[in-house]
């Protein structure tokens, strides 16, 4: 491949970011305002396009350098169908719990099932490595990953200290994997520059 076919292909900067961006921000406003469910819809709706924006535009980038594209295309139609599962068992969950007095086993369950289609995303993200035949991109999944992981070990670390002498809010856990996907995006970044 020459080196004008290679700058043609699409970078990923614009992409992740308008994801990163857009997934804290519609989370943030949504945990904020609690805006009524057809707003909300609308709000979940831009990183839900966002995260789909990106994944094309890496099905893409990988087609036009030539990469096989092993595991890629599985793992996004699974990270897309569990990402719309998880936007609407939470929506649910938020309904319901602002509706209903919940308690019990049947609070529980409402509270377990946003989670479920989560560690879905796990697994599929653990297949994408398992299911990726070329070693370069195995790698640079490998390094994306890591390199999430020390963002989110990092951030929540540094929150739970500042936590403890009262200088932030609580937040609940389940911002440790929002944190975590966010830094995806950053090891996406990280592996754009590096190549």
């Amino acid at each position: 491949m020459s080196d004008i076919e290679a700058s043609r292909a699409p970078r990923m900067g614009l992409p992740v970011v308008t994801y990163v961006l857009s997934l804290l921000g519609s989370i943030f406003i949504v945990q904020a305002y609690r805006p009524a469910l057809p707003i909300t819809l609308l709000i979940l709706a831009v990183p839900a396009a966002a995260l789909v924006w990106m994944i094309v535009q890496g099905i893409r980038a990988r087609r036009m350098l030539g990469a096989a594209p092993c595991g890629s295309r599985a793992y996004a139609r699974r990270i897309v169908v569990l990402a719309l599962v998880y936007a609407a068992l939470l929506i649910a969950a938020i309904w319901l719990n602002r509706h209903y007095t919940l308690n019990g086993p049947v609070a529980v369950i409402v509270a377990v099932l946003p989670a479920l289609p989560m560690l879905g995303m796990i697994v599929a993200m653990g297949r994408l490595i398992l299911d990726e035949k070329d070693e370069y991109q195995r790698m640079l999944h490998v390094r994306q990953m890591l390199i999430a992981t020390g963002l989110m070990l990092a951030a929540c670390s540094i929150w739970g200290f500042l936590e403890q002498f009262e200088q932030v809010p609580h937040l609940p856990a389940y911002w440790a994997f929002i944190v975590w996907c966010a830094g995806l995006g950053f090891g996406t970044l990280y592996n754009e520059h590096r190549s």
